[in-house]
């Protein structure tokens, strides 16, 4: 596959990139997130369902209150309409009563009942233990209480009659006639109005998915201000690291700078006077001067302001100055599209890429393999610098970010936190990836200027 057309798919798909330490973070936060919201619906669960199964206990036991009331009316009343229309608290309530014989035909009725009613075909009809089936008629606002009429036996004689059988004992009232009306049915169904039983339901419906919308709120809440507590964490740590730095910055430029100027001067004075074959030992001492010196520098460039004077510029002709500089040639993808535009101190991306360039000069691989790639997705501005080295194990891919945490046995440690802390103040990402076939991708993921973005849509 040509470079040119190297997949950037994947970090397309999250132009961000991100460290692994954040991936993992979140991925952490993510897990327990779910799973604490997997615990707070359990709960808000078991709530709701045993509080819609009190509002069925209550609702049912004010029900046979009201079929108890009924019946014990009979005592006054001939039937069940007159005793209910004689009062005002059962007319309220109770919607129609119906008998039904075998054929589910009705022997009695008053009010609505079902026209006929066979429980065997009737759906949703349960007994529970006293032999009572509730029938939802969600539409009426009614529940229907099927019931046996013949257990239920007359109910206690009249006080005169009492006082009848006292007076001449062996005679008693005759038995009403609704009662053997009732001998007659197989079932008995009582229809109650319950507009409160039904709008608690109701309410328990829309109740439980609201209350599931808070918790899932409130959880993502709280998760991200987790996430926000340990972005801070960090950038605390960051800066303590600068606080270190800065004393060791400070220390380095007068402790070592000076000296090793003076050190310079001296072995510029002994090239001259001293063998040929002794310069060789001179320019170790010379090149160790070098490192001394980039160290310090180095160590200024992490402590400098990350984040300059940012000015609109294309990422790819700023690339391609510098690998003339630093490799001699145009090391930018000729497949790279033209017309990137991103804001940030262009020197700053500048030692970013020299950073770069130098490690990956270092990393052994061909010069000649050395590239740097140019896309555009999302709103983001890909910069990809690929080599063919020996690359960096995935277990110190985060590591080589840090200040001084080095791979090398002449590295200083600080250049790749360098370029994090320039790239991150642009608002991009950075981080090491391999590359396909060999070797390391360092990706840089920059946003891509609003302006730019503008003129192309103007256009």
């Amino acid at each position: 596959m040509p470079y040119g057309r190297m997949p950037w798919r994947r970090m397309a798909e999250d132009p961000r990139g991100g460290d692994s330490r954040d991936l993992r973070a979140r991925t952490t936060s993510l897990v327990a997130a779910v799973a604490v919201f997997a615990a707070l619906s359990g709960l808000s669960y078991l709530v709701i369902r045993d509080m819609g199964e009190r509002a069925v206990l209550v609702n049912r036991n004010a029900m046979e209150k009201l079929l108890n009331g009924l019946f014990t009316s009979l005592g006054e009343h001939d039937d069940f309409g007159a005793a209910i229309e004689a009062s005002a608290s059962l007319k309220e309530k109770i919607l129609g009563v119906g008998v039904y014989d075998e054929d589910g035909k009705p022997v009695y009725a008053w009010g609505d009942p079902p026209a006929s009613f066979v429980p065997s075909s009737a759906a949703g009809v349960l007994e529970d233990e006293l032999g009572r089936s509730y029938l939802e008629d969600p539409k009426k606002d009614a529940i229907m209480l099927v019931f046996s009429p013949r257990p239920m036996g007359p109910p206690p004689p009249k006080a005169e009659g009492v006082r009848e059988e006292m007076r001449e004992p062996g005679r008693r009232k005759e038995k009403s006639p609704f009662f053997q009306v009732l001998s007659f049915g197989r079932t008995a169904v009582l229809s109650v109005h319950q507009p409160e039983f039904f709008r608690s339901q109701r309410v328990r419906r829309i109740l439980f998915p609201f209350v599931e919308a808070v918790l899932a709120a409130l959880v993502a809440f709280v998760r991200s201000l987790i996430l926000r507590n340990g972005e801070y964490r960090r950038r605390i740590e960051e800066q303590k690291n600068l606080v270190i730095l800065g004393t060791a910055a400070s220390t380095l430029a007068h402790e070592i700078k000076n000296p090793l100027l003076a050190i310079r001067l001296q072995t510029g004075i002994l090239e001259r006077t001293v063998p040929a074959q002794a310069k060789r030992e001179l320019a170790i001492i010379n090149a160790e001067i070098e490192r001394l010196s980039a160290l310090t520098y180095r160590v200024n460039d992490y402590l400098r302001e990350p984040k300059g004077n940012p000015v609109l510029f294309d990422p790819a002709e700023l690339s391609r100055e510098v690998g003339f500089r630093a490799l001699g040639r145009d090391i930018v993808d000729p497949a790279s599209p033209s017309g990137t535009r991103i804001r940030m101190d262009p020197e700053r991306l500048r030692s970013t890429l020299e950073n770069l360039l130098r490690n990956a000069v270092e990393s052994g691989g061909p010069e000649g393999e050395i590239r740097v790639a140019v896309g555009r997705a999302d709103g983001w501005v890909l910069l990809d610098v690929l080599d063919r080295g020996r690359g960096v194990p995935p277990g110190d891919r985060e590591k080589v970010f840090q200040p001084f945490y080095t791979t090398k046995s002449r590295g200083t440690g600080i250049g790749l936190a360098v370029c994090r802390r320039f790239v991150e103040a642009a608002g991009g990402r950075i981080h090491i990836d391999e590359r396909p076939g060999g070797g390391s991708r360092i990706a840089l993921r920059l946003p891509e200027a609003r302006e730019a973005v503008a003129v192309k849509e103007g256009a």
